[in-house]
């Protein structure tokens, strides 16, 4: 008797047969346990203070309290050492000195090795340098699947390269290495709409998910001991205190804080200006304070230690910011997390913390229109406290807890996706 002929038997090779067991694996293990094995690269991180590294440092906590194994691989830093052998430094070459940053050398033979030894679930790169492409290399080698956080407009910072980063050429090629560096990724994470707006203009063709940055809003409830910084700067209780927190460097555009704040019409108790934080201009901008006529009530406190930044906070007025370079900028969620109102310049990446009339507002880059809005708040507490605690309530869709579990949903997504034939997967 002749029965139908059996269905051919497709052969596999060991790589794909590596990677079905592995699939299985994975899918035992967050069936079970809800844990994945999560590589975060990035070119930035402790010790440097900036939104990239602080973000991490928060993402990276949440997800091993979530369960999750984690590796930060970052470059290495001369004279700093990591708690505990969670963060992987590749060897490094300093680049700028001002401030001091250190580009990765990660192709070295036992750098390789190392990292060719390590199993992971997905791979999480957080910028496009050599780390970044390291990741990139890594995700392709292993056949594993690649988030890629887009952190920082390039063509913003251009100026940074010596000698010719102002140059059109230098900027069109920023564009182009924006666009290819992110299209390496499988799924592209943005931190708000502004940015996902800006890759789809540049022609990103990967998908992109905006996931807003969270904090540990706890840590920005009322503290104790009162007062510190008022006393340590000679502030009276009562007198208005304007602050800025984060990078001192020229994209920022600080020097307009200054000259605003110099042109506020006298009233008493006369108020004052503070920028927290370090960076390429502050040389320059101190120099500027010191020859205006408000040069003893404007004062630059320098970096500070993380634990002291909800104090100061507390002890605001108002939060302040000029720059129109931000992606999703933590230092306005820690802000209104603080019960801060907010005056800031026009910018995008402010959507859904500073809501016109409500919290805050926003303006033009003219000193007339910043300077208005921030007298409208001073003379009037009541709009003033209400503004604050409109905040507050804006600060609850900000906590590292959003983010982690969206960034676990997306990561699981990734790895549901990368093992599907290739010519079904969203990103083919």
């Amino acid at each position: 008797m002749t029965g139908k002929p059996l269905p051919a038997r497709r052969l596999i090779g060991k790589r794909e047969r590596d990677t079905m067991q592995d699939s299985t694996q994975t899918t035992e293990t967050v069936r079970r346990t809800g844990s994945l094995r999560i590589g975060l690269f990035t070119d930035t991180y402790a010790p440097q203070v900036n939104g990239v590294s602080i973000s991490l440092q928060l993402l990276s906590e949440g997800l091993r309290a979530a369960g999750h194994e984690v590796t930060i691989f970052a470059p290495r830093f001369p004279g700093y050492e990591d708690d505990g052998d969670s963060v992987f430094r590749a060897p490094s070459l300093r680049y700028l000195n001002e401030p001091p940053i250190y580009v990765a050398v990660p192709g070295t033979p036992r750098f390789s090795w190392s990292l060719s030894r390590r199993q992971f679930d997905v791979l999480h790169a957080h910028s496009p340098l050599t780390i970044g492409l390291l990741a990139y290399v890594t995700a392709s080698t292993k056949n594993l699947p690649l988030i890629y956080t887009y952190h920082t407009s390039i063509t913003d910072y251009t100026h940074y390269i010596k000698y010719i980063g102002d140059t059109s050429i230098i900027r069109r090629a920023a564009r182009w290495f924006s666009t290819t560096t992110t299209n390496l990724g499988h799924q592209v994470v943005v931190p708000s709409s502004k940015f996902k707006r800006l890759l789809l203009d540049q022609k990103v063709r990967k998908p992109i998910h905006v996931i807003p940055n969270g904090i540990d809003l706890s840590r920005f409830k009322e503290v104790r001991p009162a007062g510190v910084f008022r006393a340590r700067l000679g502030i009276e209780p009562d007198a208005p205190i304007l602050l800025s927190v984060g990078r001192v460097d020229p994209e920022k555009r600080l020097e307009f804080l200054i000259e605003a704040f110099t042109r506020l019409p006298e009233r008493s108790p006369a108020p004052h200006l503070i920028f927290a934080g370090d960076g390429s201009a502050r040389k320059d901008l101190e120099a500027r304070a010191a020859a205006s006529p408000a040069r003893t009530r404007i004062h630059f406190l320098g970096m500070l230690e993380r634990a002291e930044l909800p104090g100061l906070l507390h002890e605001a007025t108002l939060f302040v910011s000029a720059s129109t370079t931000e992606v999703h900028p933590l230092s306005m969620i820690e802000a209104i997390a603080s019960g801060l109102p907010v005056v800031a310049v026009q910018d995008q990446a402010f959507e859904g913390m500073l809501l016109e009339g409500e919290n805050g507002h926003q303006t033009a880059l003219n000193v007339e229109a910043f300077n208005n809005a921030v007298l409208e708040l001073f003379s009037d507490p009541h709009k003033l406290a209400q503004y604050g605690q409109r905040s507050l309530e804006i600060s609850q869709k900000f906590s590292i807890e959003g983010q982690v579990q969206a960034m676990q949903a997306l990561y699981v997504e990734a790895i549901l996706q990368n093992w599907r034939p290739k010519s079904s997967r969203p990103d083919a």
